[in-house]
């Protein structure tokens, strides 16, 4: 597992990261399905840059990848629009394939219907993003135990 963003269930049913575990380029995924709600916007497949309440994707056509980044909300270090995309990259944004987006997509949503306590967002070995949902942090934190050690 190359990183992962371990999550709790609030009281509203949103999904939110454990203590000490915002570091993850994963954050700005999970922040995009908290606060932004395009689960089915195809104008990410077509756009350059899609603009969002919390979020920025940045799609690549030709590589058929987008970067998701959290907007900059400070002024002082704010990228320009127009340099947003050569600046923008797999090490300050969360990449991920198309295909890969829909596959999260869809287990995103069905972990929102099923609302377990905890859940994990994860990037395996050959950067392929998915998440699973927990009935308790310790069987959460055992499965990342155990799959980093596979």
């Amino acid at each position: 597992m190359k990183e992962y963003l371990l999550l709790y269930r609030s009281p509203y049913n949103h999904y939110y990261p454990t203590k000490n575990n915002i570091r993850s380029g994963l954050w700005d995924l999970n922040e995009y399905y908290l606060s932004d709600y395009n689960y089915y916007n195809d104008s990410l497949f077509t756009k350059n840059q899609n603009y969002y309440k919390e979020t920025i994707i940045i799609n690549d056509v030709i590589g058929e990848q987008l970067f998701i980044v959290i907007q900059d909300h400070d002024i002082e270090n704010h990228i320009a629009d127009d340099d947003r995309s050569q600046l923008t990259n797999e090490f300050n944004s969360c990449k991920i394939s198309y295909s890969n987006f829909i596959f999260f997509r869809e287990r995103w949503l069905e972990l929102k219907r099923a609302l377990p306590p905890f859940a994990i967002i994860y990037r395996n070995n050959n950067d392929w993003i998915d998440c699973k949902g927990f009935e308790s942090q310790e069987a959460m934190e055992l499965f990342v135990k155990n799959y980093v050690s596979q």
